[in-house]
């Protein structure tokens, strides 16, 4: 692709790993997660989950800001127009897409939780929040396994 192969190869294996590495999170909760914390009592998905989500917020954004960037640099280096490019439009507004669920469905939920596992509390709610983030947590999924799958195909074709 263009005068700068390495690079490109580059910037798709990066936007592949960040991807890749939010998506395998949302998936392992999708499959596992989802049933486990339904097993589990009240005290424990609280305290769990906001600990999770205290650690996860902190530490996601920035694997989630450098897949973004990755892809809009393989956009950039394939050049618009190219079957690439077109594929990495696809993996960005699948990566924007699940950020806006991320911002109104799971991140307040995650505030409560971490609030509530710092205060040591349980939400009287808890078993409601948490069956709201599992309402998205499948299409989240989804929406990064899109990602990739465009991605992987943009790094075949480069």
């Amino acid at each position: 692709m263009g005068t700068f192969p390495l690079l490109s190869d580059l910037v798709v294996c990066i936007a592949i790993l960040c991807v890749g590495i939010t998506f395998g999170t949302d998936a392992f909760f999708a499959f596992v997660g989802r049933k486990s914390l339904a097993l589990s009592n009240e005290g424990a998905v609280a305290d769990v989950m906001g600990h999770i989500h205290e650690v996860a917020d902190a530490r996601m954004p920035i694997v989630g800001a450098l897949g973004i960037v990755a892809t809009l640099a393989l956009l950039l280096l394939a050049g618009l127009g190219t079957l690439a490019s077109t594929l990495g439009i696809g993996a960005l507004l699948a990566q924007l897409l699940f950020l806006v669920l991320y911002n109104v469905y799971s991140k307040p939920i995650n505030l409560k939780l971490r609030q509530a596992a710092r205060s040591g509390q349980v939400p009287a709610d808890i078993r409601q929040l948490q069956a709201r983030w599992d309402s998205v947590v499948i299409v989240r999924a989804v929406l990064l396994l899109i990602a990739m799958v465009c991605l992987l195909i943009a790094a075949l074709i480069l």
